[in-house]
């Protein structure tokens, strides 16, 4: 089993902040869609780098040009990222083929 924080309403200081407090109880960090929205992916690279023991989730939620967005996420350093299960099947398909 693994532990899973989501981050949702903190900035990157914030963040890593935070996951200092917890580095040794958990297993994933989850950067949430509202920090992407504002800080961008530098967001997910900030807490990969301070962490990078840790593995990140880009909660993004794709809909549409997944694989454009599977790779900017993982090029910030991403482990896991999400697509919404309502996506059409040529995004998902676009996402699995980034991955």
């Amino acid at each position: 089993m693994k532990l899973q924080l989501a981050l949702d309403l903190v900035n990157i200081p914030e963040a890593i902040e935070l996951v200092k407090e917890v580095e040794e109880h958990i297993d994933i960090v989850e950067i949430g869609t509202p920090i992407i929205n504002i800080e961008g992916h530098k967001a997910v690279q900030a807490i990969k780098t301070a962490f990078p023991n840790l593995e990140v989730l880009a909660d993004i939620k794709i809909m549409d040009a997944a694989g454009y967005e599977v790779a900017n996420a993982s090029q910030a350093g991403a482990d896991i990222i999400t697509i919404l299960g309502q996506a059409e099947d040529a995004s998902i398909k676009g996402a699995v083929e980034e991955a």
